[in-house]
């Protein structure tokens, strides 16, 4: 019956998202889509996963109304106010940063993403240095997971690899300017696949594909709404490229996978999992990684036995500051793990919500999450601003993270949106003086 009623309020929300936003691509569908596969997948019990309490479905549901309600806040207040309905304003100022045909946006991409790739080349030869060779560090790679969840490895330069996430921005909208995917859309990647095996890890490839695909669905969203005859995409090369790019993903992930679990031989799982044990990409642990984070918040909640400050986990990153400062003990990197039987650790956002501001952030959290996601929704199609569409897509982020924890409490998140916040500006300067100045040698020679 739970399965049936996840599959019913999936839809409805998913459909209801179409009708309010007039796009299958809405923050509500999203979360209906991530967190009624997620229910389905631990309701399926192909691991013996414990039944969830009561009050994790009290807390589970109160999330998603609360963040219906922060949505329906804004389209509220969109009919009670027409005079500040969206109207679409067909200016060209919104593609300044193309004024040279995307020549300093490319050179941009490339920088950054040779800064991420220079990042994973340290992170390897460290760790090379330390255990003798490339071989040599896959065999170890239980050993490297565990030393990056207690500090790190020591003489890996911190935080830069996240540049990566900046040039995968950029190449987003440059992909949808161009209308088509080439060399430059899938260079960014580089860097933080090879810094992700580095450190045996796969959320930081599932931060730059949704990064990449939010930004370039709704980059594109604009582009074919106000300026169709222009940005007409190949379909073709789309399908093409987004296959290759999926394929490398999936494949750099199953390769962490084997690397850190030997053998998956998870006790109690259902027959049905057991005949993928030996299977190269679909596995136990992959149905552990999408399934798992509900019955973590369960055990959670039951247990009652971790303290956090206030907004510790929400803004991780502050947190370390202020213990570099001294102003306080800094956080652990990575949460506790619980066994339900088998130990994973991540318990979707609503427990760091629900650890950082007690049962309030419950309410609270979502709500603004929803509220704000709808307000610059709006914002970015009526003002066509590139930093409105970079906060935008950060909050994106949240709700794709949300299955697993809350995103915010790593610093590659924050990072990321303060440079690209940073760069904007200046690149847009830069391809206009770019534009400008050839404009002025063009004539010369006339």
């Amino acid at each position: 019956m739970s399965l049936l009623i996840t599959v019913a309020v999936s839809i409805l929300g998913s459909l209801f998202g179409l009708l309010i936003f007039k796009s299958w691509f809405n923050h509500l569908t999203l979360y209906c889509i991530i967190w009624g596969g997620l229910i389905f997948m631990y309701e399926l019990k192909l691991l013996p996963y414990p039944d969830v309490s009561i009050q994790t479905w009290l807390f589970i549901i109160s999330a998603f109304l609360s963040f219906l309600f922060g949505v329906l806040t804004i389209e509220t207040a969109r009919k009670s106010y027409p005079e500040i309905s969206v109207q679409n304003q067909n200016s060209d100022t919104f593609l300044n940063i193309f004024a040279d045909n995307g020549l300093v946006l490319k050179i941009v991409i490339l920088f950054f993403g040779t800064i991420s790739l220079f990042a994973a080349i340290q992170n390897w030869s460290v760790l090379i240095k330390i255990f003798g060779s490339i071989p040599a560090v896959f065999l170890n790679a239980k050993q490297i997971y565990f030393m990056n969840t207690h500090g790190g490895v020591k003489g890996v330069i911190p935080f830069i690899s996240a540049t990566g996430y900046v040039a995968v921005f950029f190449s987003a909208i440059y992909a949808a300017y161009k209308k088509k995917f080439s060399t430059i859309t899938f260079y960014p990647f580089i860097g933080i696949i090879i810094k992700e095996l580095a450190t045996v890890g796969r959320a930081g490839m599932l931060f730059a594909l949704m990064e990449f695909l939010f930004t370039f669905i709704l980059f594109r969203k604009i582009l074919k709404n106000d300026f169709n005859r222009r940005f007409k995409f190949s379909k073709s090369n789309a399908i093409i490229s987004l296959v290759i790019l999926l394929i490398l993903m999936i494949v750099s992930a199953t390769i962490v996978r084997i690397t850190r679990t030997a053998k998956e031989d998870y006790t109690g799982a259902s027959t049905e999992l057991r005949q993928l044990e030996d299977n190269v990409i679909i596995s136990p642990s992959l149905y552990l990684y999408l399934s798992s984070d509900i019955g973590v918040f369960n055990q959670y909640l039951y247990m009652e036995n971790e303290t956090a400050e206030f907004g510790e986990n929400t803004f991780m990153p502050v947190y370390f500051l202020l213990a570099k400062l001294g102003a306080v003990e800094r956080p652990h990197d990575f949460q506790k793990g619980y066994f339900i039987p088998m130990w994973t650790n991540t318990g979707t956002y609503i427990r760091e919500l629900h650890a950082d501001f007690g049962v309030s952030g419950i309410f609270l959290g979502p709500y603004v999450l929803g509220l704000l996601l709808t307000w610059l929704w709006y914002k970015f199609i009526r003002e066509k601003n590139l930093i409105v569409l970079a906060i935008l897509i950060h909050f994106y982020l949240i709700v794709g993270f949300s299955f697993l924890v809350m995103i915010t409490r790593l610093p590659n998140w924050f990072f990321s949106l303060f440079t690209i916040i940073m760069c904007i500006p200046i690149i847009t300067k830069l391809a206009m003086f770019s534009s400008n100045r050839s404009s002025l040698i063009s004539n010369s020679k006339i």
